[in-house]
């Protein structure tokens, strides 16, 4: 591990990276399969992508947390071995795309002298542990969740058995009741509470989105902060032991908890639990990220209409008087290699020294004060970075869908692409539905989130005529609230090129209901039975006979 990281990284790391050059070695001789080296590798945080003979690195960021040197480091990695873009990921970490297989083992050394890695950024593990964006800066937290979010990843990284599981094993913590991490609806979810001066986390388990989504189950109403590693390991104990290594459709831990009854997996938690505490196992002991004292730069320049535009949907007040947590946005997630650079030389003068990433696909820097606003949107707006569109567009989500992901269906990014056109076409005032969360997957995996989302779409396919069309199914209502969570409803199926025009009937809709802004209510009285309406009659689609109904949004785009 490198001086001044975010996490320290397991001592195995380096063995790990050599055994990776061997491997890749091997597989290059055919001496190995394309079988047994995917097996080793994607443990190992490295995907094949639809591109022949292109890779894709998952860096994992424990609490989204990145610093300046690692952002260079992200960004030399990325166009000197990959393709130039790095991707935000719906849990906070970052992608390196297109890597060649003989940049895979260089571009992970280098990372690793950054104290990165990508280590169970794939396959059967405990992957990276999400929390709140906002964690220490939030007016609604209990206290700041991210350090234990840091310190239950040093614990579990280490143990072989985290790479072993029947299925991949994700983790978020919340600072508050709001759950803005999602920990309801992750394997294991901690939810910061205290009583009297003791902090702790209600433990939430067996939540998850997919095919099959579940609503996490509370197993403990309090468990002392820092105890949350006995937990965390008790439950994957129960989970390896006891977890579908068959069928892997039926595999992650809410089956599990199914599949043999909330009381039987509570019965098992307890006694491996007891089993730990019984060894005596040392209390967990987070430190804090690391960080420099903030320290305003001189006052920047005058305010103009364009500073007042992005302060207004990129600028949210801390708890902290006289600061502030600036959002980066980056439209899907996306940003060149160049701005990444540049933008860590930005972090470096702005706020506590460090960027978090989010859960939108976007990066965030706090600590900023007010006296370096005007100064700091100039830096942004320097290197292109000063987005400022409305926030239902800079929120919206979308995973990697078919243009690179192989279990994709559908081309996610271009149906977000062409909402937003629609919607900026149509003229509606977009900073009316500031609140609404549009997330899109490409198929049922749920990767972009579509489950939590106001308007949730996945994308499937129907024949037409014998032709097979790209379709999405469009649901609503989904959020994320301690004891009030709700997934997202609705099976109406799309045809693609019509899912646009559709979403934007539907919020014009709601901003000229009765109930408009109670989102809910909107749904209940009228809302699910328009879109239901609005659905069935764009679900005919045109002749196909000279018609592009057959191609998804942002086919043929590279």
């Amino acid at each position: 591990m490198t001086e001044n990281a975010i996490y320290r990284l397991p001592a195995t790391l380096t063995e790990d990276l050599d055994n990776l050059r061997a491997m890749t070695s091997r597989f290059k001789a055919g001496s190995i399969s394309a079988a047994e080296f995917r097996a080793f590798r994607v443990p190992l945080g490295v995907y094949e992508q639809r591109k022949e003979g292109a890779f894709m690195l998952r860096v994992r960021l424990p609490a989204g947390g990145v610093l300046p040197r690692q952002m260079r480091t992200l960004a030399a990695v990325s166009k000197t071995y990959g393709n130039g873009i790095l991707h935000v990921t719906t849990r906070q970490d970052i992608q390196v795309h297109e890597v060649t297989l003989d940049g895979i083992h260089p571009a992970l050394v280098q990372l690793a002298d950054s104290g990165l890695c990508t280590k169970g950024g794939g396959g059967n593990t405990v992957r990276n542990i999400t929390a709140c964006c906002d964690a220490g800066v939030c007016a609604n937290e209990v206290f700041d969740v991210s350090p234990y979010a840091v310190a239950l990843t040093e614990f579990l990284m280490p143990d072989p058995l985290s790479y072993q599981l029947p299925r991949k094993y994700k983790i978020a913590f919340s600072g508050c009741t709001k759950d803005c991490a999602g920990a309801t609806v992750n394997d294991l979810g901690c939810i910061a509470k205290r009583r009297g001066d003791k902090p702790g986390f209600a433990v939430y388990v067996g939540g998850g989105l997919g095919t099959h989504s579940r609503i996490g189950r509370l197993l403990e109403p309090f468990v002392p902060a820092d105890e949350i590693h006995v937990v965390a390991e008790a439950i994957k104990r129960v989970f390896d032991k006891h977890g579908n290594r068959k069928d892997r459709h039926t595999a992650r831990l809410r089956f599990l908890v199914e599949q043999i009854g909330f009381d039987r997996f509570r019965t098992l938690y307890e006694a491996e639990s007891a089993a730990l505490r019984e060894s005596a196992r040392a209390k967990l002991q987070p430190r804090g990220l690391p960080s420099r004292t903030p320290c305003p730069t001189a006052p920047g320049t005058a305010s103009t209409p364009e500073f007042e535009e992005w302060r207004k949907r990129n600028v949210l007040p801390q708890r902290q008087n006289g600061y502030y947590r600036i959002q980066v946005s980056l439209f899907l997630g996306d940003i060149a290699s160049d701005a990444l650079e540049k933008l860590s030389e930005v972090v470096e003068r702005h706020g506590d020294g460090m960027a978090r990433t989010t859960q939108e696909q976007n990066l965030v820097v706090r600590w900023v004060h007010e006296d370096e606003l005007s100064l700091l949107h100039r830096e942004l707006a320097e290197i292109g970075l000063a987005l400022a569109a409305a926030t239902v567009l800079c929120n919206a989500t979308a995973c990697a869908g078919a243009s690179t992901c192989r279990l994709g269906i559908c081309l996610s990014r271009g149906l977000v692409c062409a909402i937003r056109d629609r919607l900026i076409h149509d003229g509606l005032d977009l900073d009316r539905f500031r609140e609404l969360r549009i997330r899109v997957s490409g198929c049922p995996n749920a990767c972009g989130r579509h489950p939590v989302a106001d308007i949730g779409l996945f994308g499937t396919a129907r024949r037409i005529n014998g032709q097979l069309v790209p379709h999405y199914v469009l649901q609503l209502g989904g959020s994320v609230e301690e004891g009030a969570t709700r997934l997202a409803q609705g099976k109406q199926a799309i045809p693609a090129r019509s899912v646009p025009a559709v979403v934007a009937g539907f919020l014009r809709a709601y901003a000229q209901s009765p109930e408009y802004p109670n989102y809910g209510a909107f749904l209940e009285a009228r809302g699910t039975a328009l879109a239901e309406r609005l659905a069935a009659e764009h679900k005919q689609t045109p002749s196909l006979d000279g018609s592009d109904v057959c191609r998804d949004w942002g086919a043929g785009v590279p």
